[in-house]
């Protein structure tokens, strides 16, 4: 009886446990299903959202995002290390192909020394007609604007900009002829530099030596009140980035400049001594000054910050002198952006495939008031000579941040501006401004009041695509600091009316975002 008690409690034990693991499989097997569904659900979703249709293996997506191909273009030997070798670099690190369109490769990236679309008779010129003659692909990307040649030639630039503080007297002969005459009557004892279009044989001249029928010769004012240092007269080039004419944007380069010294003291001066008051081959950096070696051996500091430090010390207020500095660089090129436009009219190209990395030299007087010099299209970007090496220190991180600044540094932000990925980076989210304004104003409706102009509905596709450009660099200015727009324009009425219809939203815009955030200010 007993053990009749015991079996049956025994199955009972046994039904009990086969019922638990009978439960528990079945909840595995539902929860199983569930997650199967659920990523049929997100592959379904990831198919919806793809921005492109096939899937592609991780092979093909390998050699997809390394093919972005680098072309550089020099068409004269400029000194023996190689004017493009920080550029090689630097695209090298960024895993570029490097091609060559002149033989049929196809190509992403142009980074050229001489300008490709300079009209010449040369033969060489001939390795850009696939720029000048064939249509861009969108996303190509060029180093210099058509149009620019009026920014960086010397007479010219002077020229446009004389009305400017920031521009010392200047002619070209015989075409300023009657100018230079008046000017000579108000300073017949004023000193002239005399050199070159082309900034070769300098010499110091007084202006009955000037030769009036010659045309390929400029004449500018001597400035014979250099600020010294150590004793040596000096100039300095501050490197700009222009990202977009018509909206123009501008950047200046923050983290460093380039200093450049007279081989000899400038007393006792001597007109005749050129290594006096000429910087040229051979000059010293600023590394060989005993001014700034000391603190740039022991401490590492860049040469801006002991610049600073020495002006600073001689009792000159470093903040008005960047803000001449910027004064300078903003206005001369809002004088310039109106060659670039009919440069880019005349060939019926859009302007998003440029950029220009330029440098302007400047000169300082003693009351620390500069003067632009020239903007150098094609800055030296590699050290010409070995005991210039240091200078890599201030070229391949410019040369980097610039591509960034560009969308360059890689193959998924190149071409994200122009497919969906795009919305990563920058999206309506992100440009979208003045809130109240757009409401209180139904603007999407209302489109033609002057109110709504920057309010989203009310902003062409191409504006759009400016916005979003303009966001996506500030998200990556790293050492380049944003000289326009800023707040030093946004109220500025008299500018904004003279400029363009893109540029005026552009400013707006800006202004708009300053609202909301200071570090666009």
């Amino acid at each position: 009886m007993g053990a009749k008690k015991n079996s049956k409690r025994g199955d009972r034990e046994i039904d009990k446990n086969n019922f638990i693991i009978i439960f528990f499989v079945s909840i595995s097997i539902i929860l199983l299903a569930a997650v199967i569904a659920f990523n049929i659900d997100i592959e379904k979703k990831n198919e919806d959202d793809a921005i492109i249709a096939d899937k592609i293996e991780v092979e093909e997506v390998q050699e997809k995002v390394n093919r972005l191909r680098f072309w550089s273009v020099i068409l004269y030997k400029w000194h023996s290390n190689g004017q493009m070798r920080t550029m090689d670099r630097v695209f090298e690190r960024l895993q570029y192909q490097f091609v060559n369109a002149s033989h049929g490769d196809d190509w992403d990236f142009l980074w050229a020394i001489e300008h490709p679309f300079a009209p010449s008779d040369d033969e060489d010129q001939t390795l850009f007609a696939n720029i000048t003659e064939i249509k861009l692909r969108e996303e190509q990307k060029i180093n210099h604007f058509p149009g620019i040649a009026a920014l960086v030639s010397k007479s010219f630039m002077s020229d446009v900009n004389s009305d400017l503080p920031y521009i010392l007297p200047s002619f070209v002969m015989p075409y300023d002829l009657e100018i230079f005459n008046d000017f000579i009557k108000k300073n017949p004892n004023v000193k002239l530099v005399e050199k070159d279009l082309y900034n070769r044989g300098v010499r110091i001249v007084r202006y009955n030596e000037v030769r009036k029928d010659k045309s390929d010769v400029f004449y500018q004012q001597f400035m014979d009140n250099h600020f010294l240092i150590d004793g040596h007269a000096f100039d300095f080039g501050v490197f700009v980035l222009i990202t977009s004419f018509d909206p123009l944007r501008i950047y200046r380069y923050e983290a460093d400049v380039l200093f450049r010294f007279c081989k000899k003291p400038y007393h006792p001066f001597d007109p005749k001594d050129h290594d006096r008051y000429v910087v040229r081959r051979g000059c010293h950096n600023a590394y060989d000054m005993k001014s700034f070696e000391k603190i740039y051996n022991r401490y590492g500091f860049p040469f801006i910050k002991i610049f600073e430090k020495i002006i600073q010390d001689k009792g000159h207020n470093v903040t008005e002198f960047w803000r001449k500095i910027d004064d300078a660089i903003v206005k001369i090129l809002i004088n310039t952006e109106s060659y670039v436009i009919d440069g880019l009219n005349k060939r019926n190209i859009s302007g998003h495939h440029f950029f220009e990395l330029v440098r302007f030299d400047f000169l300082v007087d003693n009351n620390m008031d500069p003067y632009v010099m020239e903007v150098n299209m094609s800055p030296n970007l590699t050290p010409a000579e070995k005991r210039y090496e240091e200078n890599c220190n201030l070229y391949e991180p410019l040369v980097y941040n610039a591509v960034q600044m560009v969308g360059g540094a890689s193959y998924y932000e190149f071409m994200a501006r122009f497919n969906k990925s795009d919305i990563v980076i920058a999206n309506h989210k992100n440009i979208a401004v003045e809130l109240e304004t757009c409401l209180a104003n139904e603007c999407h409706r209302n489109c033609s009041l002057n109110k709504c102009q920057i309010c989203l509905p009310c902003v062409d596709d191409y504006n759009r695509y400016h916005m979003r450009e303009a966001f996506r660099e500030h998200s990556y200015t790293n050492n380049f600091r944003q000289l326009f727009p800023t707040k030093l324009q946004y109220d500025d009425d008299e500018l904004i009316k003279s400029m363009t219809k893109n540029n005026q939203i552009s400013i707006k815009w800006f202004k708009a975002q300053c609202k909301n955030d200071e570090k666009w200010c």
